[in-house]
């Protein structure tokens, strides 16, 4: 198999993975399993030292977008912020999307250092898409709450 084929599979295999992942939650996912089986088989072949190098080549990519569909990425502006936002599906666990969020400075409530990762169950984008998980984690405190904190 060369590397656009298993490129070609990974395009197929992966929205059905995710689907699967966020639907049957701690449950074998079969196409998940399927690619992963086809990079274990190929990375060699391929030129990785190791089936996870393969597995983060193959994944399909989305730019300025945040979606399951792939690792994606986007800069999100919550007043007062802007962040630039990577998601990555499957990133090291089967049941999570790795999140990272990166900023210039601290978000309060949020990162004080102006990076954060988290991995977020599947199941959670059931019924919001990351970038509505993350506005919501990112939105600012209500002027009550605000004043409450001085």
């Amino acid at each position: 198999m060369t590397l656009d084929e298993l490129r070609s599979r990974a395009a197929e295999l992966f929205p059905l993975a995710v689907a699967f992942a966020v639907e049957h939650p701690g449950e074998t996912n079969p196409a998940l399993r399927e690619l992963k089986a086809d990079c274990w088989i190929h990375y060699q072949a391929l030129g990785f030292s190791c089936m996870a190098d393969c597995f983060d080549e193959v994944a399909p990519r989305l730019i300025n977008e945040l979606s399951l569909a792939g690792w994606s990425s986007k800069e999100l502006t919550v007043e007062p912020w802007t962040v630039r936002v990577r998601c990555r599906p499957f990133h090291i666990s089967s049941w999570a999307a790795h999140l990272e969020i990166h900023h210039k400075g601290p978000l309060p409530g949020v990162t004080e250092t102006g990076y954060r990762s988290m991995f977020v169950p599947m199941q959670t984008f059931a019924e919001v898409t990351p970038e509505d998980y993350l506005r919501s984690l990112l939105a600012p405190l209500p002027k009550s709450q605000q004043m409450e904190l001085l």
